[in-house]
Parts: C-alpha cells; structure tokens; sequence
C-alpha cells in the first residue's frame, strides 16, 4: 500500500509544535534568580533569528558584513532562511544559526547598523533555539526514514509514528515542563491520526503481513 498522507500528518504535528512555541507566554530559566522568568521579548525566539536573517540577507552591505565576520571567526557557511510551508526549513535556519551564532551576535551588536541590535538574541533565546531543535529533529529523521523508502507502508509508518512519539515524551522529561507542554501539542496530533489509521483495515491486513 502506499501511503501520501503520513509526510503530511507528520507536518501538522510539527505545526502544531511551532505554533505552541509562538504562542509560549515566557520561558523559565533553569537556573531562575529571585523567582524571576524570562522577559516577553523572548517569547519567540524562532520570529526574532527570522527577523535577523531577513535584515542581514535584505542588504547587500549586511550580508558583507556578515560574510566579513563569519570568515574571521572559520566559517564559510551561508544563513538560511525558512519558508512557511516547510517546517523543516525551520529547522534548518536554526541549525544553521546555532552553528553561526557568534558571526550572528556581532552583526547584530554592529556599531555600523544599529537597527540590527533589536534583532540581537541573548542566552537564553539561544538555549531555547537548541530546545527547539532537539524537538524538530526527531519527526525530521522519521520524515527521513520514510522518505528513503521507495514505497512507504503502512507496517512500517505506524510503528514509526510511535517510536517518534516516544522519542518525544523522553524529551519532555528532558526539557522540563514549559517544553512538555508544546511538545504535547505535536504528540496529540499524531495520536489522533494514529488512532484513525488503525481503525483502517487495511493496516490490521498490512500488520499480519
């Protein structure tokens, strides 16, 4: 049998993960002093890294600059910019921001564009990005699995969405409770279609296979 609508399904719960990031009210410090949280500027701080792409890619003077910075500090790689309709390219622009957070941080404090400053992410924002792509990681090697199978199945793709699912409950436990939460806006997306594909007959045919 083949399937389409796994890659899919498999997207809404990465949506799902995505919008509850977005919509996060603060995000606690580990290690928090006073009782104090993080401030609301950190909210989002996926929205702030795409803002600072798109002001330095904007201009070719800040993509100089940039470029300048990042070959002084050995790297020659590019940033990366994510599109709305691929999750997965969020996950790439932060891989590619963390491994370019210094080159990132000085342009963002350039005495020569101030206005870049706004964009500048701290600590803290950067830590959640690395949250943020331990999460993402683990459906992108699932969609990976099954996008090297020549003919994905449904043997093969339910069994799959489990292990991503326990994959990110032990994460949830890792990353403490204000991730557990948004983590469980991805999991409750794929239970629910999970639970309606074996009612399918076709999967109990396809298990006993």
């Amino acid at each position: 049998l083949e399937i389409r609508c796994f890659p899919h399904i498999v997207n809404l719960a990465c949506k799902a993960v995505l919008t509850a990031l977005a919509h996060t009210e603060y995000i606690e410090l580990d290690n928090p002093t006073n009782g104090e949280t993080v401030p609301e500027s950190i909210n989002n701080p996926i929205s702030t890294l795409r803002s600072l792409i798109r002001a330095i890619r904007v201009s070719s003077l800040r993509r100089q600059l940039f470029s300048s910075i990042a070959k002084q500090l050995g790297s020659d790689l590019q940033l990366l910019r994510d599109v709305e309709i691929r999750w997965s390219s969020t996950l790439y622009m932060i891989e590619r921001a963390l491994v370019l957070e210094k080159p990132l941080d000085a342009c963002a404090s350039s005495q020569e564009f101030e206005d870049l400053n706004r964009y500048k992410l701290t600590e803290a924002e950067w830590d959640a990005l690395a949250v943020v792509r331990e999460i993402l990681l683990i459906p992108d090697a699932f969609q990976q699995k099954l996008s090297a199978e020549k003919t994905p199945t449904l043997c093969n793709a339910i069994p799959g969405f489990s292990a991503m699912i326990r994959m990110w409950e032990d994460l949830q436990i890792k990353c403490g409770p204000i991730y557990a939460e948004i983590i469980q806006d991805g999991i409750d997306k794929l239970d629910r279609y999970a639970s309606r594909i074996e009612r399918v007959p076709a999967y109990t045919i396809s298990m006993g296979v």
